[in-house]
């Protein structure tokens, strides 16, 4: 690990520009549709990352089998979960669809033994996820009829971790190590550009009461949140190492829930509150050993 000045600025923007992302969909669901505004972002992503190659003179890989796990990969982890969370944020709040992504680790912890046979759960990691477990249900409050906002909303929203926590193993055990992480980030937004594209002519909506705020929020989604944010989590990546950039996802939350009070003026639940942190709780105990190993290594 390189000396934390050379890494930190590019993990606290990343944790901004993301938790960010849930307020810019809000914003940008005002004019646009769900569908529209996930295309939007990742097509300008898309665009950001391949100039960015451009000018490195860096060629994509042109195997067929890579391209054929890419397209998998881009539908899991782009074109899929940012139309649910799309979706779902027209039902609840950008506070709540960031809270719930907190949940990403957990569909990984609990995925990835399924997908990768050297993946093997230790009593550690699985006390950890039944706490996590336990976040989750109190995030939906299951006891006090429901989370504050749509109950569809809220398992759209859900549904994102989920996808990413397939995703993140498909992509470990299919793609890793055959392409660096920039060419790897280009190639998914640029498949899930491409499947999304007949849905978009399919299930076209002329944008209305367009405003300034909309368009801008588009933009930052895309060029913030699909583009440079993929270019710093690579400094975290190279830099930090995985582990330190794996705990981005225990900060969004927090950025998200404050920006939609403050901002949007949204209101959170205190249960909802109570059951991020613990499901972050839980999540550090599946990962305390992977850190301590890091540091004997």
């Amino acid at each position: 690990m390189k000396e934390r000045s050379s890494w930190l600025w590019a993990y606290l923007s990343v944790s901004f520009i993301w938790g960010f992302s849930f307020l810019f969909m809000k914003v940008g669901l005002e004019s646009f549709s769900p569908f529209q505004v996930a295309f939007l972002r990742i097509s300008l992503g898309a665009l950001v990352l391949s100039l960015v190659l451009a000018l490195r003179r860096t060629k994509l890989p042109r195997e067929r089998a890579l391209w054929k796990h890419t397209f998998v990969s881009g539908l899991l982890l782009n074109a899929l979960p940012f139309s649910l969370y799309c979706y779902g944020e027209q039902r609840v709040s950008s506070s709540l669809a960031g809270i719930l992504n907190a949940a990403t680790p957990l569909f990984t912890v609990i995925i990835a033994p399924l997908m990768i046979a050297s993946e093997k759960p230790s009593r550690r990691r699985v006390f950890g996820l039944g706490i996590s477990f336990i976040g989750v249900i109190t995030v939906f409050g299951v006891w006090s009829g429901g989370i504050s906002g749509d109950i569809t909303g809220a398992l759209l929203c859900m549904g994102a971790p989920l996808c990413y926590g397939i995703g993140s193993s498909y992509v470990r055990r299919n793609i890793s190590n055959k392409t660096g992480i920039l060419e790897q980030s280009v190639m998914q937004l640029v498949a899930a550009s491409l499947l999304l594209l007949p849905l978009e002519i399919i299930f076209y909506e002329a944008p209305h009461d367009l405003a300034l705020s909309p368009i801008l929020a588009i933009l930052s989604l895309g060029i913030l949140g699909s583009g440079l944010a993929n270019l710093m989590m690579n400094i975290v990546y190279r830099d930090a190492g995985p582990t330190i950039a794996s705990t981005v996802t225990y900060v969004i939350p927090i950025i998200s829930t404050t920006a939609g009070v403050l901002i949007l003026n949204e209101s959170v639940a205190f249960h909802e509150i109570i059951g991020a942190a613990v499901i972050i709780g839980g999540l550090l105990l599946t990962q305390q050993r992977a850190k301590r190993a890091a540091k004997a290594a």
